[in-house]
């Protein structure tokens, strides 16, 4: 069996991948895998550093397969059955939660226009309704963009 070789992460100093992300090595400890949500079919593996969670597949694929493109991209298998091998990774538009492409509900045109409903009285679960989502969706934009008397 051809022995694994290791990249250093392009952005996080003194961190170590192999090409599965089987071991990975932070200032030359190794740091230990665990799974995240073990209900889901495919639980995600993670290794925590930096007092957070890091998913495995989305550090082999920045250190093996470069930076994403753009914030809104995802690590993802290409083959949900195979390994975490950076061959068998990509970065894909979307959500992080695997169902797929994310597409978004209200846009920033619709900010307005639902900023307007909500000062002219109009109830957030009415406007909920007419943009196809949840109430807390409406109420979080009345918290961040209309000002409290």
């Amino acid at each position: 069996m051809k022995e694994m070789q290791f990249r250093y992460h392009p952005i996080v100093e003194g961190l170590k991948i192999n090409e599965d992300g089987s071991e990975i090595y932070l200032n030359g400890l190794l740091l230990q895998q665990h799974e995240s949500d073990k209900t889901r079919r495919n639980p995600t593996l993670k290794v925590n550093f930096g007092n957070r969670a890091h998913s495995v597949i989305r550090l082999v694929c920045e250190a093996w397969n470069c930076l994403p493109e753009n914030t809104s991209q995802r690590a993802s298998k290409i083959n949900e059955l195979s390994n975490n091998h950076y061959s068998n990774l990509e970065w894909k538009e979307g959500a992080s939660n695997g169902v797929g492409n994310f597409k978004q509900k209200i846009n920033t045109t619709d900010v307005d226009e639902i900023l307007q409903m909500i000062e002219s009285g109009k109830s957030l679960k009415s406007i909920a309704k007419i943009y196809g989502v949840h109430t807390s969706t409406i109420s979080r934009l009345r918290d961040k963009y209309v000002e409290k008397d």
